[in-house]
């Protein structure tokens, strides 16, 4: 369990590291924030204020900074100082790598995968639709299954390596929560998907794919206006 802080009465909600490498979850808080737009463009980095309000020592803070820096979603300026970049469209444009890169995983897939290999990827999707509606957690962890068993059957490492990368982009990660309605339509694409690798059929697998993340950036801007406007998405 982690317990939650603000920053201050209007700032980001962020929480207190407990079992987790330090590092990791002080990247992952501050990039949720800066994500959804808690901390706003222009935003200074400040690593003392932020160190107090994690409960952290500067150090993972600092190492947090660089990789936010890497990313593209902070930037240092000339006098040393850190600010937020303007990341409104950051989250379109690496949903837009991501359905670029998967969308060549599943070609690989349908030319190099076993059959056993893309067996599994279709049982996975069937066992997750018997199981219904799943919680959060539960949820998380059958996305991350999909995506990534499938960018492993492509039989790219490197292509492996980058859509691990680009995952930490999910839901997840922003904190987005999707609606039982939106979970069974993206869990729906994801067995399109696999039936399409079961047939070969790279055209059809990338087409579906593609449809895949246009819904997913859908819904993720669905939700960022929803928070902005301090209401909740009504299950449907």
């Amino acid at each position: 369990m982690t317990d939650t802080m603000k920053i201050n009465d209007a700032g980001p909600e962020l929480t207190v590291v407990e079992r987790e490498p330090v590092v990791l979850h002080v990247h992952r808080e501050l990039r949720r924030a800066i994500l959804r737009g808690s901390i706003p463009a222009g935003t200074r980095m400040i690593e003392t204020q932020l160190s107090n309000r994690l409960a952290v020592s500067r150090t993972p803070v600092r190492e947090a900074i660089s990789r936010l820096e890497s990313e593209g979603l902070v930037l240092r300026q000339v006098n040393g100082g850190v600010i937020v970049a303007e990341v409104d469209k950051k989250l379109g444009e690496i949903l837009v790598i991501r359905q670029a890169l998967e969308g060549a995983a599943v070609r690989l897939a349908c030319a190099n995968a076993s059959d056993p290999e893309l067996s599994q990827i279709l049982r996975g999707c069937r066992e997750a639709a018997r199981q219904g509606a799943p919680d959060g957690q539960t949820r998380s962890a059958q996305d991350r299954a999909f995506h990534l068993s499938i960018a492993r059957a492509s039989g790219s490492t490197r292509l492996l390596s980058l859509i691990e990368e680009f995952y930490e982009y999910s839901f997840s990660a922003v904190g987005i929560d999707p609606t039982p309605e939106e979970s069974a339509r993206l869990q729906a694409d994801h067995l399109e998907v696999a039936s399409a690798l079961i047939q070969r059929d790279s055209e059809d697998a990338e087409r579906i794919i593609r449809k895949h993340f246009d819904e997913v950036l859908r819904i993720a801007n669905a939700h960022i206006e929803l928070a902005e406007r301090g209401t909740q998405p009504s299950p449907r």
